[in-house]
């Protein structure tokens, strides 16, 4: 998809349906906010694209909703529950929609974007609810969070649905042009200091990320070293799988030693900063924590394919072609 329709798309859904705001004491309102954006297209799908709510932030009344519309796998989560990532993609910890929040006590966490075509997510602010600033976060993405001011309904509100999507389409036009930025530098250097070849495991920045790896197609010589390196991507986990059992879970382990090709599974395991360790609330789980990089070297001839077990349906695959 062009950039151009890629935008089109995101502000077609964010101000469908709503041009106007309620007046003072009006009747409530349902305000629109987009969850993620996408940075493109390739011959595996969806490369990646926005890890943020838009717009980031938005005055409501007290009794007002917003429905979050999805591009892309994230969350709404509010007051998130002390358990791992993977917990809250699976019942008891789904609140179906719609959901209300009526206590600043309470808790809502629901997964969307994970179907298609992606399911809106509508969450009311309750008009008991105290004014103040409520904040809902995905818990998927580290730093992706929205900003709710819930203002009492006599309160005049500072702005339209109208403001919000060009707020949000500035914001997400600029988060789009840093990415193709990212894209761009990501193949630059892929020279290790040790003399070994690196591939840069997913690319992006603190609101967004390029799911592929880089460069996708490398050819090395027998006994030569490839370091796959995770330090360009600081909200999405990746890992680097050549050969892993067929679990959700089980392909986040790291399997096999230094060498490939080996015997039995070879595998790097969850790929995450020590931030997103603790984010995810890991702890305890056994998977391991701040793997950065992973070194393989490589002892026979062949085409070797690996993948991100996380964002293999999304085309992260590459290539090694080791050469005699």
């Amino acid at each position: 998809m062009s950039r151009i329709a890629s935008a089109a798309v995101s502000a077609v859904l964010i101000i469908s349906g709503a041009l106007a705001s309620p007046a003072v004491g009006s009747t409530v309102h349902t305000w629109q906010v987009q969850a993620g954006s996408l940075a493109g297209f390739d011959a595996g799908g969806p490369t990646g694209g926005g890890n943020q709510f838009y717009p980031e932030r938005i005055a409501i009344h007290a009794g007002d909703s917003i429905t979050f519309t999805p591009l892309g796998p994230h969350t709404v989560t509010f007051n998130r529950p002390p358990v791992p990532v993977f917990a809250l993609l699976a019942p008891p910890f789904i609140t179906p929609s719609p959901a209300t929040i009526s206590s600043p006590t309470d808790s809502v966490s629901a997964p969307i974007g994970f179907e298609f075509p992606p399911h809106p997510y509508t969450l009311t602010f309750a008009a008991s609810l105290p004014p103040g600033a409520y904040k809902i976060i995905c818990g998927l993405h580290i730093g992706m969070s929205e900003t709710v001011d819930v203002l009492p309904a006599s309160a005049a509100l500072p702005k339209t649905d109208a403001d919000y999507a060009a707020i949000a389409q500035a914001e997400i036009t600029r988060e789009l042009d840093q990415l193709d930025q990212t894209a761009s530098n990501a193949v630059k250097d892929n020279q290790g200091q040790d003399g070994d070849t690196t591939v840069s495991v997913g690319a992006g920045n603190e609101h967004g990320s390029i799911i592929r790896f880089f460069p996708s197609a490398l050819t090395i010589h027998v006994g030569q070293s490839v370091t796959f390196v995770k330090r360009k991507d600081p909200t999405e986990p990746h890992t680097v799988n050549f050969a892993t059992p067929d679990d959700m879970i089980l392909e986040l382990l790291p399997w096999g030693g230094a060498t490939y090709p080996a015997a039995g599974f070879t595998a790097s395991g969850l790929m995450v900063t020590h931030p997103q360790f603790d984010y995810y609330h890991l702890a305890g789980t056994g998977l391991p924590d701040g793997v950065l990089n992973y070194r393989l070297t490589f002892t026979a001839p062949g085409d070797f394919s690996y993948f991100c077990a996380i964002h293999d349906e999304a085309g992260m695959r590459a290539t090694i072609h080791v050469i005699p």
